[in-house]
């Protein structure tokens, strides 16, 4: 995992390809013009009892945030246990287990680069209150070094 600014995302780019150009893709605001598929996503943090974890195993979770803010949970897929694929061929599957592992908190102005092989439980509320989180969700492909069985 990494976590940084936006600003410096560009520095990434031996390990996240394509970087620089997602960089000044999310800074003109130009989803289309990044090397690789963009979710724009805007949804509402949830409770605890509420997330899931996921895993990839060829592609980079880039989540990089426009507002508001979140919790992202990571920890060790083997502490979880399997569950269904993604849906529609999805790289990955889900993975039930309760919130643990490393909290990141990623606000606006900041980007977390997920790897495959990292579980990660996303929607976490940065507090009691409710709240919500604009961002895009960049599918990168990975370096064939990074891929992980399944």
């Amino acid at each position: 995992m990494i976590f940084d600014t936006i600003s410096r995302l560009p520095l990434y780019e031996t390990l996240i390809p394509g970087a620089s150009t997602i960089a000044a893709a999310f800074q003109a605001g130009t989803p289309q013009s990044a090397p690789c598929e963009v979710r724009e996503k805007r949804y509402a943090l949830k409770p605890d009892d509420k997330r899931r974890f996921e895993v990839h195993y060829q592609t980079i979770d880039l989540m990089i945030a426009r507002e508001g803010e979140e919790i992202i949970h990571l920890c060790p897929t083997a502490r979880l246990t399997p569950a269904e694929a993604l849906p529609n061929g999805g790289d990955g599957r889900k993975l039930d287990g309760a919130p643990q592992g490393m909290a990141v908190s990623l606000p606006q102005g900041y980007f977390c680069a997920i790897f495959p092989g990292e579980a990660h439980m996303v929607a976490g509320r940065t507090g009691e209150e409710d709240g919500f989180v604009d961002k895009w969700v960049v599918k990168v492909p990975c370096l064939p070094a990074f891929e992980v069985q399944a």
